[in-house]
């Protein structure tokens, strides 16, 4: 992310501005929070609100140098376009395009090419954060295998490039050319309202449109701006250790949101205040007092260096972190983390900054070079289409390539899935219901399976209607559990769940699968209460858990054949596996002996011998990652257990 030098503005005059170091050394805590977080410092548990610290800084340069600008009599909108073009671009697209070129040699899965192949496209448009606000939900892939994830933050910065100064031209005007109580009023609603959107559109699971949508971010620039000279004319008046104690609360407040938050809790929410008002009060105890102990602290020749480099390590780091994690196929390593995103991302950010940045800054700074500022930034978008084209048409064709390997080296698609129209997700329709039907229930193990045996069960004259949903463990279909004050993404399956089990005639059959959490007391008292939900007429599969894997088996398996490496790192050892399922199988095997219509089946004996399991047969690949069953795996549980299957459909 990228801000303008660092300003103080005079209390009464906005077009008197000069450097504030503390500005760069609040900075360089932004990225350090960043960093310390992605590398997996247990100490940074919260380092992502760095992101909202580099948003305040932004709007209080940003908003605060237009207005000086228009109160001047000297703001070009196209002027001020063209330096933020000259600022941000050539490093930014220098660091996307290597990251084109180094993606092949990691990027191993299609579902994984086919999410580089959006950003891609998008973030030299500056529009990926839509791009991944769009592919975020349960079957996402994982962070790690995004290389460009990063830019969502540059994106929803430029985004704010384009529109604030349109919008402060034309507050400007409406206000008889001043910035008076009228624009503050406006800020402070635009504010209100964005922060709203921030807390009521924050989701722990599916889409998080607070994350990343640029519109429920607008409230934390909108923050920065609303620290202008009249503010800060009001707390210089202040007694001097009164303004001292506002700087260290703010201080203290990102303090104890890189320590305090972390990644589980829903964000932004309400929690993102407690960063933006930290970064607030500081930007305001400094520029009201630099003499301020937290504006001299930030101030200090260390702080100002890594804020001035700041804006590269953040561009360099995270490619870095990604490629590395794909080629260990593991999430994190402290150390080669650190010594990755931490010290060779710095070293190439000290390099860009004095070889790409500072000579671009030096040249924008001759009033000559900007003589046509029109140029520039048409040169700009030029330059984002084309590396646009380029980004999308390459990755298009290691997409293409990939998905053709794994589909005809791997057989990862089986015998074939159909697509019939009766899934949750997309409603019912009519037909779904006429004729023999049953249903399968529970969380993505059993969406995995849908597509398979809805293609087998097709053949058999009857058609499968899908009742499952990633995150939604059968067990809590069960009576106890659909409370009417539950609101989590799981409850929208209550509705046709209910509608489907109290129906007459009953439907012919029910599968149920999932991941089975919980302890035998637990389970033991939900599993027959879900069972009993059904009529006693209607036939019913319970599939046990299957084994789980700490690799990705498709990753796995396709990087170790493309590097000539052992599989021996894709398996694990039975033993293992039937610990950590031994809980659920204990239970799920009785059932059949307590229900005349249950049936039981334990995939482990097919993705198992005596003592290994294994995420593939012989070339097959059986997993689609660590615990979700491929198409082939599918198959591979369907011929082993037929007959159960066939006595579902009432073939037997």
């Amino acid at each position: 992310m990228d801000s303008p030098r660092r300003v103080e503005l005079a209390p009464n005059d906005l077009s008197a501005l000069r450097y504030l170091p503390f500005v760069d050394g609040l900075r360089a805590i932004s990225i350090l929070a960043v960093v310390c977080f992605h590398i997996g410092l247990p100490e940074a548990p919260g380092g992502f609100v760095g992101v909202d610290i580099f948003f305040v800084i932004s709007g209080f340069l940003i908003i605060n140098q237009i207005k000086g600008g228009l109160v001047a009599d000297r703001f070009s909108i196209f002027t001020f376009y063209a330096q933020r073009a000259l600022r941000i671009l050539p490093l930014y697209l220098l660091v996307v395009l290597l990251t084109y070129a180094v993606a092949p040699f990691f990027i191993l899965t299609p579902d994984a090419y086919w999410d580089f192949l959006s950003s891609s496209a998008l973030a030299p448009l500056m529009f990926s954060n839509f791009g991944f606000f769009r592919t975020q939900g349960y079957f996402d892939i994982s962070a790690i295998e995004k290389p460009l994830l990063h830019t969502w933050t540059l994106s929803v910065e430029e985004q704010f490039y384009w529109v604030i100064p349109i919008l402060l031209v034309l507050i400007f005007r409406l206000g008889n050319r001043r910035f008076g109580f009228m624009a503050a009023m406006i800020a402070i609603v635009v504010a209100i309202g964005s922060f709203t959107g921030a807390i009521t559109e924050t989701t722990t699971g599916g889409r998080n449109a607070a994350f990343y949508l640029s519109h429920w971010r607008a409230w934390e620039f909108v923050a920065g701006g609303l620290i202008g000279p009249q503010v800060i004319s009001g707390v210089r008046r202040l007694p001097y250790l009164l303004v001292d104690v506002v700087g260290w609360i703010g201080a203290a407040a990102i303090a104890i949101s890189i320590v305090g938050l972390d990644a589980a809790m829903p964000y932004p929410s309400w929690y993102a205040a407690l960063p933006v008002s930290g970064a607030a009060l500081v930007i305001l105890a400094g520029t009201a007092r630099p003499d301020a102990k937290i504006a001299r602290v930030l101030a200090l020749r260390g702080f100002v260096a890594i804020g001035l480099v700041s804006y590269g390590w953040y561009l360099w780091h995270w490619p870095i972190l990604s490629f590395l994690r794909m080629a260990r196929l593991e999430d994190t390593n402290l150390l080669a983390d650190s010594l990755g995103g931490g010290i060779l991302a710095l070293g190439l950010a000290c390099l860009s900054y004095r070889y790409i940045e500072r000579p671009i800054r030096r040249w924008r700074k001759e009033p000559v070079n900007l003589k046509h500022p029109q140029r520039i930034v048409l040169q700009g978008v030029i330059a984002c289409a084309i590396i646009a084209s380029l980004g999308g048409s390459s990755a298009l064709v290691g997409y293409q390539f990939t998905r053709s390997l794994v589909k005809s080296r791997y057989g990862i698609k089986g015998k074939g899935t159909l697509d019939n129209g009766c899934d949750s997700k997309s409603g019912f329709a009519q037909s779904c219901f006429e004729g023999p039907e049953g249903i399968i229930v529970g969380d993505s193990h059993a969406t995995v399976l849908f597509g398979t045996f809805a293609k087998r069960f097709d053949a058999l004259g009857t058609r499968l209607i899908s009742l499952a949903r990633g995150g939604c463990a059968p067990l809590l279909l069960a009576k106890s559990q659909r409370g009417g004050d539950r609101r989590d993404d799981c409850a929208r399956l209550i509705a046709p769940f209910e509608r489907i089990v109290t129906r007459q005639p009953p439907i012919s059959f029910a599968i149920i699968s999932g991941i089975w959490g919980g302890d035998d007391n637990y389970l033991s008292k939900l599993v027959p209460e879900l069972i009993s939900e059904f009529d006693r007429r209607t036939r019913i599969l319970l599939i046990g858990p299957v084994p789980m894997f700490p690799i990705s088996g498709l990753k796995c398996i396709v990087f170790s054949d493309r590097y000539g490496l052992s599989r021996d790192s894709c398996v694990k050892g039975r033993s293992q596996v039937e610990a950590s399922n031994a809980a659920a199988n204990r239970v799920l095997r009785t059932m059949p002996d307590k229900f005349p219509n249950v049936r039981y089946i334990d995939p482990t004996a097919v993705l198992c011998d005596q003592t290994t399991c294994r995420p593939f047969k012989e070339n097959t690949i059986l997993y689609l990652d660590t615990h979700h069953l491929s198409p082939a795996g599918a198959d591979q549980v369907y011929d082993a257990f037929e007959s159960d299957f066939r006595w579902l459909a009432g073939k037997n």
